[in-house]
């Protein structure tokens, strides 16, 4: 009877320990984990290079600083952007509805622009002086990525609104965009 036990329990701990050893776990980085509070954990002062590419091929770059500080006695989380040395662009970051994502910059000149936090991703779309732009910043262990979509509203183009067999197609406006600039900024120590 011995000669059958141990067999059969050799056999059952080879087949457990296989078991447990073909088991797969979903491979995550650290990076999927990283989810820093916003604004919090996104103050410090920040460099790096803005590099700007148009479609022709033509490319330029130019130093870019972003500053975020705590909040001020109004509230408002002083956020400066800097291009070059002398191009320095002061702002106030306000939260309006955290819990929604909702933020808005004060330009602190009577221009107020909404902004949202999506999947820590601090998105802003607007349009100025006949261009459309859509801002994008995301915090990373690197430090900020920003990235800006520029397209002249002069150059748009409409799209559809036929009817095909019997469907009404919608019309679509398309905005080719016109400069695309990208920048890493690293926090300074």
């Amino acid at each position: 009877m011995l000669r059958i036990i141990i067999p059969f329990i050799f056999l059952t701990s080879v087949l457990v320990a296989c078991k447990s050893s073909k088991k797969l776990e979903p491979q995550i980085s650290e990076d999927q984990y990283y989810i820093p509070r916003f604004p919090m954990d996104w103050v410090g002062h920040y460099e790096g290079t803005l590099n700007i590419h148009t479609p022709n091929g033509e490319s330029n770059e130019a130093i870019m600083q972003l500053i975020i500080n705590t909040p001020d006695a109004e509230g408002y989380f002083p956020w400066t952007i800097i291009y070059g040395e002398n191009d320095v662009r002061r702002y106030g970051l306000e939260v309006i509805n955290a819990t929604n994502g909702h933020y808005r910059i004060n330009e602190y000149n009577s221009i107020e622009m909404d902004a949202f936090l999506i999947d820590n991703h601090f998105i802003s779309h607007f349009s100025v002086m006949g261009n459309d732009l859509i801002v994008s910043y995301e915090k990373t262990k690197l430090g900020i990525t920003a990235l800006f979509y520029i397209s002249n509203l002069k150059s748009a183009v409409q799209t559809g609104g036929e009817i095909i067999a019997q469907d009404t197609i919608p019309t679509v406006t398309v905005y080719p965009v016109q400069v695309f600039q990208k920048a890493l900024l690293k926090k300074k120590e």
